[in-house]
């Protein structure tokens, strides 16, 4: 029974165990403020989360996104505070500008042939530097409650940002299944070569899936600045790993979008479970590592144990 649910839900069936144990470990985890405040919390990782899931399941891996949430959002601020600019347009060039940084980052992979992983982490390093150069490492503060309904509005009782994330989740997950796009995703990943002698551009659709990482990136960054109210240099340090733990908690390289989703409402669970029962900060970063490594471990040895059965 168990092995048949666990065939059927995969990573699901632990978020569903985890909600079941943090309600019966504390009483204040089913109030309805605490779990509007997990869902909210885990939007900006898990919008990030998306493109990267993307270019995981492309046979690549971006170790960038963090600081282009941050050049994104910082740059949407200075658009607004200090060119006086609309906040709708601010934010269309935000996420047109992230956008293209992340096909530039596909083009240095595959036209230059550089490790993504080399080639994603300078780029890291210097966008973190051209944040730091725009903003003089200062908070551009005093935005507009137009924007911050974007990180911190309703529409009733849901979130703005909740809303959101159903959206891209759904587009996304509809891409992935549904197109040629899509297939061709999959089909770079899992063999390049096969995939281009099938007539698949290859160079074409990593390009492709660096540029909606890029694209989800501006996005979390927008969120993230939404929430904050304000552009901070100094945020979303570590969003590009908290990004590629979900992928892999989810176990998304089995070629499912929503799996990323699973692993990010695991990881904002596990870190409000903690919350709740007051755990120190430094001893959260010590057990959410433990956990991500036995996720995975847990996936792959699922994964093996399922293909040694077929």
């Amino acid at each position: 029974m168990v092995s048949y649910a666990w065939n059927k839900l995969g990573v699901w069936l632990v978020f569903i165990i985890l909600f079941i144990l943090l309600a019966f470990a504390n009483e204040k985890f089913l109030l309805p403020a605490n779990l509007i405040n997990v869902v909210r919390q885990i939007c900006v990782n898990a919008v990030v989360a998306l493109g990267a899931t993307y270019v995981v399941l492309c046979g690549e891996i971006d170790l960038s996104q963090s600081s282009l949430a941050v050049l994104a959002g910082c740059g949407c601020a200075m658009l607004i505070m200090k060119a006086g600019m609309n906040i709708y347009l601010a934010m269309v060039i935000s996420l047109a500008a992230g956008t293209v940084v992340g096909a530039l980052m596909g083009l240095i992979v595959t036209k230059l042939r550089v490790q993504s992983f080399i080639a994603t982490l300078g780029m890291q390093y210097a966008l973190a530097g051209v944040v730091l150069l725009l903003t003089n490492s200062q908070p551009i503060t005093g935005l507009p409650d137009s924007f911050a309904v974007f990180g911190r509005g309703y529409v009733g009782p849901i979130p703005v940002p909740s809303i959101i994330l159903v959206i891209v989740f759904l587009i996304g997950a509809f891409v992935l299944k549904y197109t040629a796009f899509g297939r061709n995703v999959l089909a770079v990943g899992e063999n390049p070569t096969a995939a281009n002698l099938s007539g698949i551009s290859v160079h074409r659709t990593k390009i492709a899936v660096f540029a909606i990482a890029g694209l989800m990136s501006a996005m979390g960054g927008l969120l993230l600045t939404a929430r904050l109210s304000s552009g901070q240099p100094s945020s979303g340090s570590d969003l590009s790993l908290q990004a590629l733990a979900a992928v892999f908690v989810g176990g998304a390289s089995k070629g499912s979008v929503m799996n990323t989703l699973a692993g990010a409402l695991i990881m904002g669970l596990i870190n409000n479970g903690l919350n709740l029962m007051e755990v120190n900060a430094y001893w959260q970063k010590v057990a959410l590592g433990f956990i991500i490594v036995g996720a995975v471990a847990l996936d792959m040895f699922r994964s093996s144990h399922s293909g040694s059965k077929q």
